[in-house]
Order: C-alpha cells, then sequence, then structure tokens
C-alpha cells in the first residue's frame, strides 16, 4: 500500500519472482529501483537512503533514486521498474528489465 511506505523510507519486495527495492522520495514520489548494487550485488537493501540518495553499504557506491544512474562513481546505473500508484496500490512492473552490472 502507497500509505506504508513514508519519504525516505526503503522497502525490498518481490514482484512475479523479482526482488525489487522501492524508495519513496522526500518529494513523495515512489520508485522502484533493482534490489542489488550492480558493482557487486551486494543488498542494497543494506545500505543507506537519505530520501533523494541511495548508498550501498559495501562500498559506498552512490545512485540517484530518480534516475538510478550512479552519482559516485558516475559509470554505472541501476535498472529502474515502472511505478503506478492505483487506488493507493504500488504496482510495479518487472517484465523485459534486466538488472544492470557494472565494472568490478
Amino acid at each position: 500500500m502507497e500509505d506504508d511506505l513514508w519519504a525516505g523510507e526503503m522497502r525490498l519486495c518481490s514482484v512475479a519472482g523479482v526482488e525489487v527495492l522501492l524508495l519513496r522520495t522526500d518529494d513523495g514520489d515512489i520508485c522502484a529501483l533493482q534490489s542489488n548494487c550492480p558493482h557487486q550485488e551486494h543488498p542494497l537493501s543494506n545500505g543507506e537512503f537519505d530520501g533523494t540518495i541511495l548508498t550501498c553499504a559495501a562500498h559506498l557506491w552512490e545512485f540517484d533514486a530518480f534516475s538510478g544512474h550512479s552519482v559516485n562513481p558516475d559509470d554505472a546505473e541501476l535498472a529502474q521498474y515502472p511505478v503506478k500508484v492505483h487506488d493507493g496500490n504500488v504496482l510495479v512492473s518487472v517484465e523485459g528489465i534486466k538488472p544492470k552490472h557494472s565494472h568490478a
């Protein structure tokens, strides 16, 4: 449910067998990103989210929650999944979207 995710929070969920990290930005937007860091596949849910930037706990890689693009380093990316809110339910589509990988 949309109301279960507060601004600045993140939650790991499963959509059609795919682990997805839901984030609610400081602006109230809900984003859905791949759940593992593209660097060495550490779970991003173990990291920190400040409402805008998602930081991987393993090596402190930072990602913009809105775009999925890395901030530091600047050459990586997270897969984004389309999100739609309908009647208070958060609907995420994972069809045809593969997690991204990056240099090690």
